[in-house]
């Protein structure tokens, strides 16, 4: 039986802040977070990459994450100013690009039309990905307890159209957030992987909440090749990250419920390190 309190980890989505990145890397080396892939949200993306590299924090990929807004209210030149600071970043060290909610869920173009993460007019974006070899994370969709949208398209109408993009686009790798963007039955979530093999998804949703134990345990060891843990923990802007919120508040009650699973521990320790280990640090 796995160690709860010493067993590496790989954090395949968290998000950093510039202001305490040193503390927060203090308290991922404490709680046993060796890598991951950081998702940034904020226009100082070059700064931080700087940064990153003055901390040498070579085991962490940066995802870029656009404010999607945009394509709103001005899509042709959204589409052109992000393909350009891709190509822009790409050079700086970022290895991925965040699709995020708006698309589908929120966003209203002025002709009363949803924005959809399908609209033809986004072509050039995957393109760019697929040239720079770029990771794309997707988050699509929530939670049904907690759902809520703007554009009255429905959740299984939303997965339709984001799974066009992913039938298309075979050459991206492509990582759909928590649990394959809220895929409330393993059943369905193997499907989807069944149907794209070149897709991954990180987790940070307990399975047992909408499946047995044994299906749960079931789905995780035949695609333990496929997901990654992904607490989406972040680092606070209120407080400052100290020991106490990453360890108690988050990864201590992660590694009990990971343990608590049973899992063989070929599969635990894939999900858990080496999944991560062999697709971002080792390369593609």
């Amino acid at each position: 039986m796995v160690d709860i309190e010493h067993f590496p980890i790989f954090d395949a989505h968290t998000h950093f802040s510039q202001a305490y990145l040193e503390q927060g890397m203090q308290s991922y080396a404490q709680c046993g977070v060796k890598a991951g892939a950081v998702i940034y949200h904020d226009r100082d993306l070059p700064d931080f990459m700087r940064l990153m590299g003055k901390q040498r924090l070579k085991k962490w990929s940066v995802i870029y994450w656009p404010n999607w807004v945009e394509f709103g209210w001005r899509p042709d030149e959204f589409v052109k100013t992000l393909c350009a600071d891709m190509k822009r970043y790409d050079k700086l060290g970022v290895r991925g690009l965040k699709v995020w909610k708006d698309l589908g869920m929120y966003m209203i173009h002025p002709d009363g039309k949803p924005a959809r993460m399908d609209d033809k007019r986004f072509e050039p974006v995957w393109e760019t990905a697929a040239k720079l070899g770029w990771w794309v994370y997707v988050h699509q969709a929530d939670p049904t307890r907690v759902w809520k949208t703007r554009t009255g398209l429905t959740r299984d109408e939303i997965y339709a159209r984001r799974d066009k993009v992913l039938g298309a686009w075979k050459e991206i790798a492509w990582v759909l957030c928590h649990n394959a963007n809220d895929i409330e039955s393993v059943k369905k979530f193997a499907a989807l992987l069944d149907r794209f093999p070149h897709v991954i998804s990180d987790f940070n949703r307990d399975y047992t909440e909408h499946d047995t134990l044994a299906d749960t345990q079931a789905f995780l060891e035949k695609y333990a090749d496929r997901v990654l843990f992904g607490p989406d923990a972040g680092m606070p802007d209120h407080r400052p990250p100290d020991f106490k919120w990453n360890w108690e508040e988050c990864y201590l009650p992660w590694r009990r419920k990971l343990v608590s699973w049973g899992l063989s521990d070929a599969t635990f320790r894939k999900i858990t390190w080496e999944n991560g280990q062999r697709l971002f640090l080792n390369g593609r």
